[in-house]
């Protein structure tokens, strides 16, 4: 028997396209070499238009930098924050704050759902931020929140806006200047599709100009004042940036905008739709509320008596790779990626596995019905 390398359907690293692929397996230049200047150079570029962004940092590093940066850059030790979350990434904002010496007010809700507007602005009158955080899509709980409305409060609270866009960027919109956003903090191996390795800075004047203000920064590596030189011109330099890495986010970029913005958000809706549809079909219901659904990931609760491992070692046998669930929905639910450069075919054989797995563990269910239901759906366009 054939024993084929599985499909990857967790939250991040999604399936890498070839074309995104080969740009990577390129010969490596010398980060200075005028071809992948102007390689750079587009790449920055393509994710301006994006995200309606001024300025972009793109370095080696993870999400979690990104995360780090925008608040070194914009927020003294002392100074307070607004953390608004919806699991724990959301959580995190207030982690990297606290090592920073800086306040968070944390504003929570039960798993699954999301916090009110109300509440928000509650905070946001009766006291003065230097910056509030909202997690577009948490990775750990599915909910995507409202960061256009966010962005209107902020804006009438005259409070500096930091999306983590970390598990949307790239398949829900983010337009930056239309939603009042100034930071964009994000990563490239969820929507992007491309390997992981990358830390994703997107900002604009406001954020910048907080920056100026701030004078000196803890720390050397994190400072955009470093950075945005090598950013308007790559052949200067400060540090090596993973040459092969962004030439696969340029490959993506150019993907991306080949497709039009509009047209990936719509995919990528309807990709979302479709698999909820299926795994609706065999009982399986999403952890997050009905209003707060994100086209990006999913996260199902088990059916009674089904054993998370068992369930996931059985997915891997059939041919898929789905995530466990964090925190406090730890073992309780299972969380799949439905972003990136997918369609139909990977959700038919996500479902197609999860069905499998299913029936191989004892639970009751109509073989092909997960499948059906994702096709109807699908074919609603």
């Amino acid at each position: 028997m054939i024993n084929n390398k599985p499909l990857v359907m967790i939250p991040g690293p999604t399936p890498v396209a070839d074309p995104i692929r080969q740009a990577m397996s390129q010969q490596t230049f010398g980060h200075t070499y005028g071809e992948f200047v102007s390689i750079y150079k587009e790449c920055l570029t393509g994710l301006k238009t994006i995200f309606q962004a001024d300025h972009m940092i793109v370095i080696g590093g993870a999400g979690t930098l990104s995360m780090e940066m925008a608040l070194i850059n914009t927020v003294r030790a002392g100074e307070e924050i607004l953390v608004v979350t919806h699991g724990v990434f959301g959580d995190r904002y207030a982690q990297v704050a606290k090592a920073l010496g800086i306040k968070a007010d944390v504003l929570s809700c039960p798993v699954g759902q999301k916090v009110s507007l109300e509440t928000i602005e509650a905070h946001l009158a009766g006291k003065k931020y230097a910056a509030l955080t909202l997690t577009h899509v948490d990775t750990s709980s599915g909910v995507m929140s409202q960061p256009k409305e966010v962005g209107e409060l902020a804006k009438k609270y005259n409070t500096l806006f930091i999306l983590d866009g970390v598990c949307a960027s790239a398949g829900i919109p983010e337009p930056m200047k239309d939603y009042g956003i100034d930071i964009i903090v994000t990563t490239c191996q969820k929507a992007f599709g491309t390997p992981p390795g990358l830390t994703m800075v997107a900002f604009n004047e406001k954020a910048l100009n907080r920056r100026e203000e701030m004078g000196n920064v803890p720390s050397y590596y994190c400072d955009w004042k470093n950075w945005l030189p090598i950013m308007e011109n790559p052949s200067l330099y400060f540090a090596t940036p993973p040459v092969n890495l962004i030439m696969a986010l340029n490959e993506s970029v150019k993907i991306i905008l080949a497709e039009g913005l509009e047209s990936r958000y719509s995919r990528h809706d309807r990709i979302g739709r479709s698999m909820r549809a299926g795994l609706a079909a065999i009982g399986i219901e999403p952890v997050t509320v009905k209003d707060a659904l994100a086209p990006t990931l999913t996260v199902g609760k088990y059916p009674n008596g089904v054993d998370d491992s068992a369930f996931r070692l059985k997915m891997e046998e059939y041919g898929v790779v789905v995530a466990g669930s964090l925190g406090e929905l730890k073992g309780k639910a299972f969380r799949i990626g439905h972003m990136g450069n997918i369609c139909i075919t990977e959700i038919i054989k996500t479902l197609s596995s999860v069905e499998r797995a299913l029936l191989a563990l004892g639970i009751p269910i109509t073989a092909g019905a997960a499948v059906g239901a994702a096709c109807i759906e699908w074919d609603k366009k």
